[in-house]
């Protein structure tokens, strides 16, 4: 293990370009409750629903809007991981380090660094109609039209559905952070993944890009991944356990 911390910090030292890739098992040690493994039984309370059902359901789109309530429920009071503070001094360094991420819960946001963060999967904090694409702020929305009228149509518009900006299964994502992303990979010497199963796509393709333009490619995660045999370095570890021995 020692020599792999020591590779970790000659990357991390001698990399002018740096790219993140970061999961669920970023946020984990907030608290925040992990989709995949599902051991605090958060998702079988609050299912997901699924794109094409919220277009054709309004029951669906009032529980989509329900479920996003108990997420930002279940992030009220969780503060950022000790390696969320590493990504943002990274951040800092070097205005092309990117920090692309799959994850909604917003512990990784800075205003600061904002145009560094790619939220791949959308964030909770945020809403739109899917017509008109008019902003509204969340939790006002939910309190006046879905709680109080149960409606979920745009008052903009009035032919547009209001959606929270995570994507939900089904959902296509948009396309202006996929190309962002990409040339955030293709440009680094380095591309972390943190705390990812690297099985989602297409999160899972752009370690392939920084890997086909000679980036030097770590993997970090408590399980092995299925691009462990691509990469340059893997350590299976907690990421404040290795967040210790780098900082």
């Amino acid at each position: 293990m020692n020599k792999k911390i020591t590779q970790l910090k000659n990357y991390l030292n001698n990399s002018s370009i740096i790219t993140i890739l970061s999961g669920a098992g970023l946020s984990t040690a907030s608290g925040l409750p992990d989709f995949r493994t599902d051991d605090q039984g958060f998702w079988t309370k609050n299912k997901p629903v699924h794109f094409g059902e919220f277009i054709q359901s309004e029951s669906a789109r009032r529980k989509s809007w329900q479920n996003n309530l108990a997420i930002r429920a279940s992030i009220k009071n969780k503060k950022p991981t000790l390696m969320h503070e590493y990504i943002v001094k990274i951040l800092r360094k070097n205005k092309l380090n990117t920090h692309i991420t799959q994850n909604i819960d917003g512990l990784h946001y800075l205003k600061e660094i904002e145009s560094q963060i790619i939220e791949l999967h959308g964030s909770v904090f945020s809403a739109s109609c899917l017509n008109c694409f008019k902003k509204y702020d969340p939790e006002t929305f939910y309190k006046s039209q879905v709680k109080e009228l149960g409606s979920t149509s745009c008052s903009s518009c009035k032919s547009g559905y209001v959606k929270t900006a995570t994507i939900s299964f089904g959902q296509k994502l948009n396309e202006k952070y996929i190309k962002k992303a990409t040339l955030a990979s293709r440009r680094c010497e380095l591309f972390i993944c943190l705390g990812t199963s690297l099985k989602v796509s297409p999160a899972n393709h752009f370690p392939q890009k920084a890997k086909a333009t000679n980036a030097n490619l770590v993997i970090i995660n408590r399980e092995p991944t299925p691009l462990d045999a691509i990469a340059d370095l893997v350590i299976y570890d907690d990421l404040d356990n290795i967040y210790e021995k780098i900082k």
